[in-house]
Order: C-alpha cells, then structure tokens, then sequence
C-alpha cells in the first residue's frame, strides 16, 4: 500500500534535492546536478500522475538561489 504524496512531501523532496545539489557542490545546471533532479521528478512523477515537475524545479533552483518558497 502507498501512501499519497501531498504538497508539503513534494515542497521537503524538492527542498532534500536542492540540499543535496548543494552539498556536492554541483552548478544548478550541470548535468549531474540536471540527473539529481530528474531522479526526484521521476520518482514524485511515479507517486502522483499530476506532479508538475516545472514547479517542483523552481521550488529547487529558488533554493539553491537562496530566494524563500511560499
């Protein structure tokens, strides 16, 4: 049995990626930082037909911008 994902799950999985692109010191854009988050988006795309993977980067790439989510 799986548990639905909701909204604050999809805001802490974006908000572990841009922790983790963080942490390796990887450019946002480089492609293994691009591998990170597509690895994320596939997964939150499996758990929920509706994710919106361009929401999900831009709550990443804020994050690693520093710019607060809301």
């Amino acid at each position: 049995m799986y548990m639905k994902m909701t909204r604050s799950h999809f805001e802490a999985q974006a908000t572990l990626c841009a922790d983790i692109i963080a942490d390796l010191n990887l450019e946002p854009l480089s492609d293994k930082a691009n591998s990170i988050l597509n690895s994320f988006c596939d997964m939150c795309g499996r758990s929920n037909p509706s994710f919106d993977k361009a929401r999900f980067a831009t709550w990443v790439f804020n994050n690693l911008d520093g710019i607060s989510n809301n």
